[in-house]
């Protein structure tokens, strides 16, 4: 619960996904806004689900908050 406490709404966020092109391993990363947290339990305990609208797609994204990184945005 503290990693995800620590992820507001509204809060500027970063995560990386791995792809093949070109026969070569690129990691690219992505940025969104966190617009809403879950909590819902599986396997009896709960598990933080983080809704993220992301900037380049304005697709909205279910993510892992471990996959997430906080941005400074001072």
């Amino acid at each position: 619960e503290t990693l995800s406490s620590e992820m507001k709404i509204g809060s500027l966020v970063s995560w990386t996904e791995w792809m093949i092109s070109d026969n070569d391993l690129i990691e690219e990363a992505h940025y969104g806004t966190i617009i809403e947290k879950i909590t819902k339990i599986e396997g009896n305990r709960p598990i933080c689900i983080i809704m993220v609208v992301c900037s380049k797609t304005g697709e909205i994204i279910s993510l892992n908050p471990f996959q997430l990184r906080i941005e400074d945005t001072n």
